[in-house]
């Protein structure tokens, strides 16, 4: 640990006793650092493995993670309990187990070959997730601590949806025609009410518990949000390894993909890989780039063609 994160330690060490909250001798280590957070592992006197997290930016959106990890719990979806938080800082319970990616720092399922524990995993995850989505929240959009969305409508939390900023081709010809082909479409989908979503859904945010097999929590829920819930298992699709994706979606119907169904996810998953093909251009990021730019063709072409697919087609 370096003298700048031992210093931020003490100082959430002091914070962490303020709460209530009794620390073992161990103390706290470094357990990890993001975009948003720096990350720190504990555990309590009576035994309890902790994560906690302290913001890199301003406004963190530790209050709605709370929101969200409770109305989660509630219907019997595991989530990390929030014992406290502040606006520097966020205790919370550590999910047993690795990220369904395999291992720890792995930031998607790509490069892998699914193991049928995985797959397995990803099932049940999608079932988890059907259930999660029947939680009804106030309003669409980034949700406020008490589970309050900006937004009342769906076309409202979509529309106006700005264009692209302009960037090179073939990113930026891909993203422009995206946001055309999406804003044309919107009209498909139905708006059932504002559900929770988890935001941003992908398999290093969703831990397994090796010891029995189950989904042990859906974490880092800053990002929960309130919209439809295909949302959810699009952005899962785009980020992950087909075979997971198809895992995934088995758990969440059970019963087959409905033509409705087929165009929301269709659509959402082309609103989503425009956003990440920018961001992964942008850091000339290029391997994960033209995986999502072949993704987002495919989608595309998919809408032009009114052939809407449950993955893309050239994943299928």
């Amino acid at each position: 640990m370096t003298p700048m994160h031992a210093a931020v330690a003490a100082r959430l060490t002091e914070t962490i006793a303020s709460a209530g909250i009794v620390l073992d001798r161990s103390g706290l280590t470094l357990f990890g650092a993001g975009a948003d957070n720096i990350v720190f592992a504990g555990h309590t006197l009576d035994g309890r493995a902790l994560i906690v997290k302290t913001p890199r930016r301003e406004r963190p959106r530790y209050g709605t993670a709370a929101f969200a990890a409770r109305a989660l719990a509630r219907h019997r979806v595991p989530a990390p309990e929030v014992l406290f938080h502040d606006a520097s800082i966020c205790v919370e319970t550590r999910c047993p187990g690795v990220p369904l990616t395999g291992a720890e720092g792995l930031l998607d399922t790509w490069d892998s070959t699914p193991y049928p524990a995985m797959l397995r995993a990803a099932k049940e995850a999608g079932a988890l997730l059907r259930r999660a989505h029947t939680i009804a929240v106030h309003g669409y959009g980034r949700l406020t601590p008490t589970g309050s969305g900006p937004h009342h409508t769906l076309l409202d939390s979509l529309l106006p949806h700005p264009a692209p900023p302009a960037i090179a081709a073939p990113a930026g010809g891909l993203a422009q025609a995206a946001h055309r082909a999406v804003s044309g479409h919107l009209w498909r989908l139905r708006d059932a009410g504002p559900r929770l979503l988890v935001g941003d859904c992908a398999a290093r945010h969703i831990f397994l518990n090796p010891a029995d097999g189950a989904i042990s929590g859906f974490i880092d829920l800053e990002s929960a949000r309130g919209g439809h819930p295909l949302a959810d298992i699009a952005g899962f699709s785009v980020r992950e390894h087909p075979q997971m994706a198809q895992a995934l979606l088995h758990g969440y119907f059970p019963d087959g993909v409905e033509l409705d169904r087929a165009w929301a996810l269709t659509l959402h998953r082309a609103r989503i890989a425009s956003s990440l093909l920018l961001f992964h251009t942008r850091r000339g990021e290029n391997e994960p780039a033209h995986r999502i730019a072949d993704c987002l063709a495919a989608d595309l072409a998919a809408i032009t063609s009114h052939s809407p697919t449950v993955l893309p087609a050239h994943l299928s």
